[in-house]
């Protein structure tokens, strides 16, 4: 296969996704994150702040890929309907964190559920509405 029939993801080694959120106030939105769901600040930019990345990186490969969200503060704008939600797999114990998020005080949309596809999932909503799913296969819950 010549240089120019690759597939672009082999070709430009594409190796992750950072999905952008838009929220209405990034610092606010970093914090949650970080306070709340355990992510950790990555950065925040701008005078004043609009932009900012949030993380979660497993001590080591074995337990799973990084995760980064980056948050954007586009300003208020009308809410926009339903559109799809972002799946984050975590490695064990997924009715645990769940239980942590509730005591928390995370808007819990589904409980705890394990579904036919094998995994054991709920899903939650933050602050500025995005719907996050949180994920483990049966076999690590």
């Amino acid at each position: 296969m010549s240089a120019g029939s690759a597939p672009l993801g082999a070709v430009h080694q594409f190796h992750g996704v950072q999905p952008v959120l838009p929220v209405s106030d990034v610092v606010r939105a970093a914090r949650w994150f970080s306070e709340v769901l355990g992510f950790e600040q990555d950065f925040i930019a701008g005078e004043p702040p609009t932009y900012a990345r949030v993380k979660h990186v497993p001590p080591s490969r074995e337990l799973g890929e990084a995760v980064y969200l980056r948050l954007w503060q586009g300003g208020p704008r009308p809410a926009v309907p339903w559109r799809g939600e972002i799946v984050i797999h975590v490695g064990h114990d997924v009715d645990g964190l769940h239980a942590a998020y509730r005591q928390r005080g995370v808007t819990v949309l589904e409980p705890p559920t394990s579904q036919p596809w094998g995994l054991r999932e709920f899903a939650i909503r933050e602050p500025d509405g995005h719907v996050l799913r949180f994920c483990a296969d049966r076999a690590d819950t």
